[in-house]
């Protein structure tokens, strides 16, 4: 297996000799301060699309501190856009819907820089956004995919997008898959990285919220482990393979499958430390199945110390209550993401059918904490949480020893996008 510092390394020499094949716009000497345009927010009813925009907001306000930003915000709501004004006074928002305002279009021609945010929009999964690519592109401005996934493209889409690609000034993939995916398909920008999720720079919290909670269901800081389900049912508003509107049968099997393996984690943990569970969402569905794939079905000697959180929260409560959990526990990515920039250990148990991203952790220096939830048997990812409850500060270490690496990658990343706009 190639080590990170390899596989930076590498990355970093095959991205060094390959040139854009358009010039783009610099600042001229009546505009010189930079202006990045981020897109991002890609839901509200998921912490994780939730999560990358105050993370990566982070990244660059602090980087690249002289930078006017401006956020073009794909998908919303009030205590979201409380949250980021709140915490990020001098960032502009646009917000998707006022497009027709002319306010997109000025954006464009005052950027010096396009950054599409965290995600895993360019695949077979989902239609990638390639308008407002093309949109960069037509106003000359250079473009960045920052911290993506890549799991593939339609049949008869690869060269195509290949093309589109290759013209961005940075791609960065946040697992070594989609790297070398792009690279087996062609794609040759002026950049081709490893890049971090950004939402591993969220530091938003919500204290009060956390604390009211907490206390009112009898968590104590590091007295709990929180444990989040993903199953084979509809999001609210569109499905596809990860989200399937009409489950089959076979789905259903499958999510009775992965909440046994949860039940079975949940009472291993409170049989051997007597500390408690709170079962806690990513996603908005999941609090049901939730309730009624995981709390329902556990022995009401166990029920006693499980919590089931039964209303959706903004990512920054949601950080706060991560940051005082003993251990995170979840088949979603970003709760493990959140977790990990609190300094809480995480293990994510994966289904491969939920695309690549999962080997992010991995590429992160945390292997030992990534279990395949379809083939692993449930002794083993017990046997690593108790690990990490056996020797928790040798844990803590790790947590610390990955976010370094992490923070460190996504300065060098802030660097080379600002030495773009400069030149």
């Amino acid at each position: 297996m190639v080590s990170r510092r390899d596989f930076i390394a590498k990355t970093a020499l095959a991205g060094a000799g390959i040139t854009l094949t358009s010039s783009f716009k610099k600042p001229t000497a009546h505009h010189t301060t930079q202006h990045i345009l981020l897109s991002s927010g890609w839901a509200t009813r998921n912490i994780g699309d939730i999560g990358h925009t105050p993370g990566t907001l982070r990244y660059l306000t602090q980087n690249i501190p002289g930078a006017k930003v401006t956020l073009l915000l794909k998908s919303y709501n009030d205590a979201i856009v409380s949250m980021i004004k709140t915490r990020f006074p001098r960032v502009d928002m646009i917000k998707e819907d006022a497009d027709h305002t002319g306010q997109l279009e000025q954006a464009f021609e005052q950027a010096d820089i396009f950054i599409q945010n965290s995600g895993m929009k360019f695949n077979r999964f989902w239609k990638p956004p390639v308008e407002i690519i093309k949109r960069s592109i037509a106003a000359n401005v250079p473009f960045c995919l920052y911290g993506q996934s890549f799991d593939g493209f339609e049949k008869g889409k690869e060269a195509e997008m290949s093309a589109l690609l290759s013209r961005a000034s940075q791609v960065y993939c946040r697992e070594n898959e989609s790297y070398f995916y792009l690279r087996k398909i062609g794609v040759q920008p002026g950049v081709l990285e490893f890049g971090p999720d950004g939402c591993f720079g969220i530091d938003v919290l919500d204290e009060e919220k956390a604390g009211a909670y907490l206390q009112a269901n009898g968590l104590r800081p590091k007295g709990y482990i929180t444990v989040t389900l993903r199953t084979n049912t509809p999001t609210t508003g569109y499905s596809n393979v990860l989200n399937p509107g009409q489950p089959t049968s076979e789905e259903k099997l499958q999510d009775e499958f992965w909440a046994g393996k949860l039940r079975s984690l949940i009472e291993h943990w409170v049989k051997e430390t007597g500390l408690k569970v709170l079962l806690a969402p990513e996603v908005d569905k999941e609090i049901l199945h939730a309730r009624r794939l995981l709390f329902d079905k556990l022995p009401l000697k166990i029920q006693k110390y499980v919590v089931h959180r039964d209303t959706f929260w903004n990512v920054d409560e949601a950080a706060s209550i991560y940051a005082r959990a003993h251990t995170v526990v979840s088949m979603e990515p970003h709760s493990c993401i959140i977790a990990l920039a609190n300094g809480t250990p995480a293990l994510h148990l994966f289904s491969p059918k939920h695309g690549v991203k999962a080997w992010m952790f991995r590429d992160i220096g945390l292997p030992e904490w990534l279990h395949n939830i379809d083939t692993d048997p449930v002794n083993q990812f017990s046997r690593a949480l108790m690990q990490i409850y056996g020797h928790y500060a040798q844990a803590e270490k790790k947590v610390d020893r990955s976010m370094s690496f992490v923070h460190h990658r996504s300065v060098e990343m802030m660097n080379r996008i600002s030495k773009t706009i400069t030149g």
